[in-house]
């Protein structure tokens, strides 16, 4: 639908101090990328307002607003009773002065309690003016006061909700792991609404379009931390209809800000990238070769393993939603594999390899504290099962990868040209250099590199010392700019598009690299052609 409307309701412009020198912070950088997406609106927040002082920061965002008419402000709130901040109805007078009608809280960056006792009288002019208020939250651990997407504690938010049922409240920055928590707090409260940049579990978007409503999810990219292009993927991708994409895309913080006018349509301009032109039309890439380089598989009919839901995690689902997209094969290890029963999770895998015999390649998982005889398990999963992947996973074994315990298995994937994907650890640069010289044969494929610029900077560090080295880019966080700058320091020769679907689902991870600012030709190395030349060499 190329006369869709996007509206974003979640970006920051400004200087922060926890910041990679390679991140990008300018409210230019920010409006460049929505011409290049195709987001016609979005409504930011400062960062001074967040790590500094409030006042100050939304002074600065004023500024930044008189860049482009397709900018809207955010003003950076909290409770007055120390003297920082207006009483809350000089607050409110003072963003009505300014046209602005959102306004957002960050609790724990700013040390006050999110509750009704020291936020009720703010809360409850807030709600008496219908302004839409916007909170970062969603775990319930791994609590950090410099954590960004730490902002609000789940079981505040629902006693905050109770007391002000009127108030309306988007929760940005929720992750996937998070969907248990959040599922019971939209349930009872109509007034919650979720944005989803970091909530990209396996079909989030129908699934809560399903049990909340179009209504209740709005479109929010987490820009400039994030690729604006996953967040926007996720909706041309997903199988609801126009009207629930709509709503979506821009209806529902439209009518949650009050917008009296949209803004403009972008005038038409045929982009030299066509595979950014197919994105924004939602259209798969059937017309090259795409490979996801890393995955996961559930048993048929599970809707969640262990610590989160996940459903359509089987292989079926898998196949029907590749074909969105375009992804023609999927490299896999079952999730029961790494995680608890490497035996049992490599016969769902399998299952799943005869059952799609050209779509599935299968990454063998073993794990060394329970193989007694090495020479049966690989004459199993390589002889019989014909997986050309192994996948070590240190999160389960606690093994380093230049662990002797290990070196059967290596030397054996050395004989055969295996490929190998390797999930980091806390020494993983040493140990990679180590076992990628000792079995030259083996493509080793770092995960997750594309996670934050360090990462980055680790898989390149490695990259670039072994030949036989490989980084892989998927995580939620979808650092904005990071393939472009692996891209440019290793070569798109060495760089794999990978999802871990369905830990979280594969369209977000295809749109960050459909809209990188890589090559056409760079991409379709990274997108197929790097993976199968990998494929190929495989000896079974």
């Amino acid at each position: 639908m190329s006369n869709r409307l996007y509206i974003d309701c979640f970006a920051m412009v400004g200087k922060r101090g926890a910041k990679d020198v390679e991140a990008r912070w300018m409210t230019e950088d920010l409006i460049e990328e929505m011409e290049w997406c195709g987001i016609h609106g979005t409504f930011i927040t400062h960062g001074t307002a967040k790590e500094y002082d409030p006042t100050y920061g939304n002074r600065m965002l004023l500024r930044e607003l008189k860049k482009s008419p397709r900018l809207y402000g955010v003003w950076t709130v909290m409770p007055h009773h120390t003297g920082e901040m207006p009483v809350p109805k000089d607050v409110v007078s003072e963003m009505r002065d300014h046209g602005i009608r959102v306004a957002k809280m960050y609790p724990r960056i700013h040390r006050y309690p999110f509750n009704v006792d020291f936020c009720g009288a703010l809360l409850r002019e807030l709600e008496r003016n219908e302004i839409l208020l916007m909170v970062e939250g969603g775990h319930l651990y791994n609590f950090d006061i410099f954590e960004p997407s730490n902002q609000v504690l789940l079981s505040d938010l629902n006693a905050v909700l109770t007391n002000f049922p009127n108030l309306k409240v988007v929760l940005q920055g929720s992750r996937w792991e998070s969907t248990r928590y959040t599922q019971p707090l939209m349930k009872k409260h109509p007034n919650l609404h979720l944005d989803l940049s970091a909530h990209q579990g396996n079909h989030a978007i129908e699934l809560f379009t399903e049990w909340y409503g179009a209504d209740r999810i709005l479109f929010g990219t987490g820009a400039l931390e994030k690729s604006p292009g996953a967040a926007k993927a996720f909706i041309d991708y997903c199988t609801l209809s126009d009207a629930d994409k709509q709503l979506i895309a821009a209806g529902n913080i439209s009518r949650l800000a009050k917008m009296e006018t949209p803004p403009k349509p972008y005038s038409a301009r045929k982009n030299s990238d066509w595979i950014v032109e197919r994105a924004k039309a939602g259209k798969p890439l059937d017309n090259m070769l795409v490979i996801d380089a890393h995955a996961h598989m559930s048993h048929d009919g599970a809707a969640g393993v262990g610590f989160i839901h996940l459903p359509y995690g089987d292989a079926t689902s898998m196949v029907e939603r590749a074909k969105l997209m375009g992804i023609q094969k999927v490299c896999v290890s079952g999730f029961l594999a790494v995680w608890v029963d490497y035996e049992e999770g490599n016969k769902i895998v399998w299952d799943a390899m005869k059952r799609y015999p050209q779509f599935y390649c299968g990454y063998a998982a073993l794990q060394p504290q329970y193989v007694k005889d090495w020479k049966k398990e690989m004459k199993t999963v390589h002889g019989k099962y014909k997986m050309g992947g192994l996948k070590p996973y240190h999160p389960r074994t606690n093994l380093a990868y230049n662990d002797k315990l290990w070196a059967p298995w290596f030397e054996y994937g050395n004989k055969i040209n295996a490929y190998a994907l390797i999930h980091p650890s806390p020494n993983v640069i040493a140990e990679v250099n180590d076992i990628a010289a000792k079995y030259p044969n083996i493509a080793f494929i770092i995960a997750h590199s594309g996670g934050s610029f360090q990462d980055a900077r680790n898989g390149i560090e490695m990259a670039k010392k072994n030949p036989n080295v490989y980084l892989e880019i998927t995580l939620t966080s979808v650092t904005y700019r990071v393939i472009e700058f692996m891209v440019e320091h290793i070569g798109a020769d060495r760089v794999l598009f990978g999802t871990d679907q369905p830990m979280r689902d594969p369209i977000p991870q295809f749109g960050w690299m459909a809209y990188s600012h890589c090559t056409v030709a760079e991409k379709k190395k990274m997108f197929g052609l790097n993976m199968q030349r990998i494929l190929k060499r495989v000896k079974l």
